[in-house]
């Protein structure tokens, strides 16, 4: 059985390398579609293309200055993102968002980021909470400009310093997508119903709690940071209905 154990770590080690050695010689650029890809997904998750609006390829073509390939190719990815739906009869509108699918945002959230946040409270060493005090100071400068893309860039940097020690390229690529879709719920509603200070004493909890090493209070003020930050969106959803008298539970 040690043989065995001692068998694949040597594979996965020279699996690693290969890697490395492979992103070393086969750099792979951006590509055209990647770069629209990009922009497209940013303006949606900063509400410059609104939930439900439509997304017309020929306004594209002409904004880009490609062809309708890779902008099709783009919105596929995008598709396959949950960003934008496309109809059968390839009409596209971005995503809406809806207090159930905040709901699942935000529990898949607990159960990811509560779990990885435990482990690396738990590993970190002076340096590592040196690194999450500065990422907090630099998100405290732009504090009064939530609308800024510098707020939004410090704010995933400090939780990504919160949750660093214990996070591996896998789990960083699916919190990179699991954030941008929060992110959008962010910016379309915190920004609006709830107040800077509220949100900068959140965060400076949850640095407390990692400079006191206690796992059980950093895993107690991450999950009252979800929480709190799930109900302002959703009081957001509901002073927007009520503002055009709907009763519907997305938009």
């Amino acid at each position: 059985m040690g043989g065995c154990s001692a068998y694949w770590q040597l594979l996965v080690e020279r699996l690693a390398t290969m890697s490395e050695k492979t992103q070393e010689l086969w750099p792979i650029p951006k590509t055209v579609v990647d770069g629209i890809t990009e922009r497209l997904r940013r303006a949606i998750i900063t509400g410059t293309i609104r939930p439900g609006e439509r997304i017309r390829v020929a306004d594209l073509e002409r904004k880009f200055g490609v062809s309708h390939i890779p902008i099709r190719e783009a919105l596929r990815r995008l598709q396959s993102e949950g960003f934008v739906e496309i109809s059968p009869r390839r009409t596209t509108i971005a995503a809406g968002v809806d207090s159930s699918d905040l709901a699942n945002v935000y529990d898949l959230r607990r159960i990811i980021e509560v779990e990885i946040g435990r482990r690396s409270v738990s590993r970190m060493t002076k340096s590592d909470v040196e690194t999450v005090r500065r990422a907090l100071a630099s998100f405290q400068a732009v504090a009064k400009d939530p609308s800024s893309a510098e707020f939004w860039e410090r704010h995933r940097e400090f939780h990504w310093a919160l949750l660093a020690p214990a996070a591996n390229p896998t789990i960083k690529r699916v919190l990179d997508h699991l954030w941008q879709t929060s992110e959008r719920y962010v910016r379309l509603f915190v920004s609006t119903f709830a107040t800077m200070d509220t949100v900068m004493d959140l965060h400076v909890e949850l640095y407390e709690a990692c400079a006191g090493g206690n796992v059980i209070t950093f895993e107690n003020a991450l999950t009252r940071h979800y929480v709190e930050t799930e109900q302002t969106v959703r009081d957001g959803f509901r002073s927007l209905q009520a503002a055009q008298g709907e009763v519907t539970n997305s938009f």
